[in-house]
């Protein structure tokens, strides 16, 4: 008969100690951090970004371009105003900003176009607006571009 089964069958114990004794440490630690990381760190005021493209569209007056589908053609219209496609109806619209924008030059353009649009048809608006801010003698103007949700309608 071999000495193990003289003492009975074998066991595995637990021993739990180390266990715990980490648990408290860590808790101990982080109580620690805490209290020193909130200490080293002085009140700052810190500037919010003012980024044209990251404000909401405010109550001042601006420059809304729309950019609608209808059927197979791209409407561009300024206010009540609607421009025909091509190289006349983009000199319109450059002519027409160009006027508004010497009367008020801080007036923001904001140019919402349906989502459905590719930028090929979103493009020769933006050079319409580079070139009526060229016209005007600004040497930079805000513009917000806008995508729509729904074809047709012009909302944000």
């Amino acid at each position: 008969m071999s000495l193990l089964y003289a003492r009975g069958t074998a066991r595995i114990d637990s021993n739990l100690t180390p266990l715990i004794d980490l648990a408290f440490l860590l808790i101990v630690f982080f109580i620690l951090v805490t209290r020193m990381s909130g200490e080293q760190t002085p009140p700052i005021n810190l500037p919010q970004p003012d980024h044209p493209a990251m404000t909401p569209a405010r109550a001042q007056p601006r420059l809304t371009v729309n950019l609608m589908v209808e059927g197979d053609k791209t409407v561009v219209s300024l206010g009540s105003r609607r421009f025909a496609p091509g190289d006349a109806g983009q000199r319109d619209l450059t002519l027409a900003i160009a006027q508004r924008i010497r009367l008020d030059p801080a007036l923001p353009v904001d140019v919402r176009a349906d989502r459905s649009l590719r930028y090929a048809a979103v493009e020769p608006t933006l050079h319409a607006i580079a070139q009526a801010a060229t016209q005007a003698g600004l040497g930079h103007l805000t513009v917000r571009v806008c995508a729509l949700e729904v074809k047709g309608v012009a909302h944000e």
